[in-house]
């Protein structure tokens, strides 16, 4: 009966973890996605969170040389976010973001992608975080159901 006791209570505690480390905004998809390869320059970049957020910085660099898009912080939490960009050349790119998510926590992460005009444009990528997020969020839920 009391490893049944200390069992349950093990798992409490994991569930709790789950839950906690659950409660961090996640990036759900942006454009460009990571890691794509584009053959023109877009147009935009977007990012659509899980939540909303309030973006801290959003920095574009070609190169380690930062580009200037115009990006400015919100100050209304928002789940999406949009700019326009400047025609961009060919080159292998990154966007570094970071934002506090409605939970007070922040979120922050890396967006490579590249400009080649030779290439055949790549699919959207995929997205780890989303992707991490709601494997772990399903396996919750499946505890939860089972009365764990």
């Amino acid at each position: 009966m009391k490893t049944l006791a200390s069992l349950m209570a093990a798992l409490i505690f994991f569930a709790l973890q789950c839950t906690a480390a659950l409660a961090h905004t996640p990036l759900m998809f942006s454009i460009p996605a990571k890691d794509a390869v584009l053959t023109t320059s877009p147009k935009v970049v977007m990012l659509h969170f899980g939540d909303p957020v309030r973006m801290l910085s959003l920095e574009l660099t070609l190169d380690e040389e930062a580009i200037e898009f115009g990006f400015r912080r919100n100050t209304e939490a928002t789940d999406h976010i949009e700019f326009t960009l400047p025609a961009l050349k060919a080159g292998s790119y990154q966007f570094a973001w970071a934002a506090i998510g409605a939970d007070g926590h922040r979120v922050s992460g890396v967006i490579d992608f590249s400009i080649d005009p030779n290439a055949t444009e790549s699919s959207p990528g995929k997205q780890p975080e989303a992707d991490e997020h709601q494997h772990h969020h399903a396996r919750l839920l499946t505890l939860q159901s089972q009365g764990i």
